[in-house]
């Protein structure tokens, strides 16, 4: 069952991978306002010492989340400075592109080593200095196409995969006293998702922000909430893709993003 005891982030220490921009950028600047230390992972050099000298309370770690060595290189930074991590945010992530034949087999696998492999790795790297640092979070930035899957069917399987780690630790973690959840984003725009097929669309007016994003893994830290959906409405749909599935799917045909009709 998730934590629900307060947990107040002063103090503590955050690991959040995919940093250097975007969701991770945004978090990275949100916890270290709230009085945590966060070590901001990515692998653009540039972007991080530019954070790390704009905010204080960031420090900056470069690491490759497809490296093992990288990602283990992280965790015994972490423990050898600071010896706790109190709060792991994987965030780092890609979009990958279609699946539609066998010259986009390597951009496929490696959306799926860096949105999902990436994350095991950060995990296993970090689950026994989590369980020394209790009571601590785990916080995936899973999708909404990780519940839907509608959209690039890599991205879709990386995050759907994702949504299922997530799950399976929360139960399996919760007697180490390590809360693992999950923050499912819809249309943010941010560099690496630029939203512009939806830009075309009237979903246009719901294209969230990275600092909305932020603000729910705030939230979802203190609360220890198994998952939340940002913004919160899209979790309708999702519960219609699982108590109502014809009809679910019947709407998704007609979406752009389902037909691939769309960059």
């Amino acid at each position: 069952m998730p934590d629900r005891r307060p947990w107040d982030p002063t103090g503590k220490v955050a690991v959040v991978t995919g940093a250097s921009s975007g969701i991770g950028e945004a978090t990275a600047r949100r916890l270290a306002r709230l009085g945590m230390t966060v070590v901001a992972a990515a692998r653009r050099e540039d972007r991080l010492a530019t954070l790390a000298a704009a905010q204080p309370g960031i420090v900056a770690h470069v690491a490759d989340v497809t490296s093992t060595a990288d990602v283990d290189g992280l965790a015994a930074r972490v423990r050898a400075e600071f010896g706790a991590c109190h709060a792991l945010i994987n965030n780092a992530g890609v979009p990958g592109r279609d699946l539609e034949g066998r010259d986009d087999l390597d951009e496929a696998l490696r959306t799926i080593e860096i949105n999902l492999n990436g994350t095991i790795r950060c995990m296993a790297a970090f689950a026994d200095l989590l369980e020394a640092s209790t009571p601590s979070r785990v916080l995936n930035v899973a999708s909404v196409a990780g519940k839907l899957g509608v959209g690039r069917e890599p991205y879709a399987a990386s995050k759907f995969g994702l949504v299922g780690l997530s799950e399976a630790a929360g139960f399996s973690w919760a007697h180490r006293g390590i809360t693992v959840s999950q923050v499912n984003p819809g249309f943010v725009e941010t560099e690496g998702f630029p939203q512009t097929h939806v830009k075309r669309t009237p979903a246009r007016r719901v294209i969230g922000t990275p600092e909305d994003v932020a603000r729910a893994i705030h939230r979802t830290l203190l609360d220890g909430a198994a998952e939340r959906t940002v913004p919160a409405w899209y979790r309708a749909i999702v519960v219609t893709r699982h108590v109502a599935a014809p009809l679910f799917r019947r709407g998704a045909s007609g979406f752009e993003r389902a037909r691939r009709t769309g960059p």
